[in-house]
């Protein structure tokens, strides 16, 4: 699964690399990601988890992969429209429980 936490991510940049979005979603480190950079990190890794689910052994993930794209983007979405806030806080959590599956599996 951890191509779901690289899903995830690649559409938070791809979500980031949007001006009016920028400013919630980077914080400080909007001055140092140029826009142009954050769409290519943002697409590289969906391709990069989208090959992870393809060449993954469980035949399921392929359509685990497609069904998590409109999860990842809803939560952005809402996470966007209703609690701006709390929306670079909740890409941290899923970056750690990520990780925290990687090491544990």
């Amino acid at each position: 699964m951890t191509f779901a936490m690289i899903e995830f991510l690649g559409l938070y940049l791809l979500a980031a690399s949007m001006q009016p979005h920028r400013g919630v979603l980077l914080g400080g480190w909007r001055s140092i990601a140029s826009p142009r950079a954050t769409v290519i990190a943002g697409w590289s890794l969906l391709a990069l988890s989208f090959g992870l689910a393809v060449a993954s052994r469980q035949p399921t993930d392929i359509v685990t992969w497609f069904g998590l794209l409109p999860l990842a983007c809803g939560t952005i979405l809402l996470g966007l429209s209703f609690a701006p806030h709390l929306a670079r806080a909740a890409m941290i959590a899923g970056l750690a429980g990520g990780l925290a599956a990687m090491i544990l599996h």
